[in-house]
């Protein structure tokens, strides 16, 4: 079959610049990165005067349960959430996953809760080649995708027993995971149920997907589920071990924010183990 050498130069260009794409903008997308908190010990033991031990280390990226290193310097919020819901900022440690122990006293349910920097983040296209941008698209042209975010995350440390309501107060995260049972009350095959809050109130129809440490070491989730009319979404423990579970909330950009973005994004995690 006869094909047009002008057409086939044509189809040629635009199959190499997909490839390019693919190659260039693809790994970059991490910068777009995921945030969560892991523990050393989600349960531990309460010992007397020298209390109940633990370290929190940050997961940063796109691969479970550790990828890139965060930085503290971008930390806006880093707070041990203790069982009468009086708060302690926390210090974050100084090596690449900012390892910080803690020394639980007493015994009940705690939250270790964090927040990083706002920011914008864009990719444009200039030059026949994308581009990738850490702020707004203002003076930018040909938009490809622009991007205010919000990145939070929680994670729940059960110290001797917990009653079930123990972890259903929310912390006041612009978008957070409540979990309206105690995962430590659960069991592995057990369901739990989780309510996803933004700006307050209940998110309808939000998907929230969830994993186990283990079950992939790549951004894969293990279960999947969508938040009803009262933004309540209920997910299924099948295995014993840590859990992540995450949920994002995507908007138009607001009037304040029409000239720097395309669209808002807030992001939340929660962790937590199964026994």
């Amino acid at each position: 079959m006869y094909l047009n050498k002008t057409k086939l130069s044509t189809t040629v260009s635009r199959l190499l610049l997909m490839l390019l794409f693919f190659l260039v903008c693809l790994p970059n997308l991490a910068s777009a990165h995921n945030l969560w908190l892991n523990a050393t010990d989600f349960s531990p033991e309460l010992t007397g005067r020298a209390g109940a031990h633990s370290k929190v280390y940050f997961g940063f990226g796109h691969k479970f349960p550790v990828a890139d290193f965060l930085d503290k310097s971008k930390l806006r919020e880093f707070q041990l959430i203790r069982p009468d819901q009086t708060k302690m900022d926390l210090e974050a440690g100084d090596g690449g996953f900012l390892a910080t122990p803690l020394v639980l006293k007493k015994a009940g349910a705690y939250t270790v809760s964090a927040a990083t920097n706002t920011g914008f983040y864009t990719m444009y296209n200039k030059n026949g080649r994308m581009h990738h941008k850490l702020g707004s698209m203002e003076g930018l042209e040909d938009i490809v995708l622009s991007l205010y975010f919000e990145n939070y995350t929680k994670a729940l440390i059960s110290v001797g027993e917990t009653a079930d309501q123990d972890f259903s107060t929310p912390v006041g995260h612009n978008i957070e995971i409540v979990p309206l049972e105690n995962p430590y009350l659960k069991k592995a095959g057990d369901l739990l149920k989780l309510q996803v809050l933004h700006n307050g109130k209940p998110v309808p129809f939000c998907q929230v997907s969830a994993t186990y440490i283990g079950f992939s070491d790549k951004e894969d989730y293990a279960y999947s589920s969508k938040t009803n009319s009262k933004g309540v979404a209920t997910i299924r423990l099948l295995k014993h071990g840590q859990w992540i579970a995450m949920a994002v909330v995507r908007q138009p950009a607001a009037k304040d924010l029409k000239d720097k973005c395309l669209e808002m994004k807030y992001s939340a995690s929660l962790s937590f183990a199964v026994n």
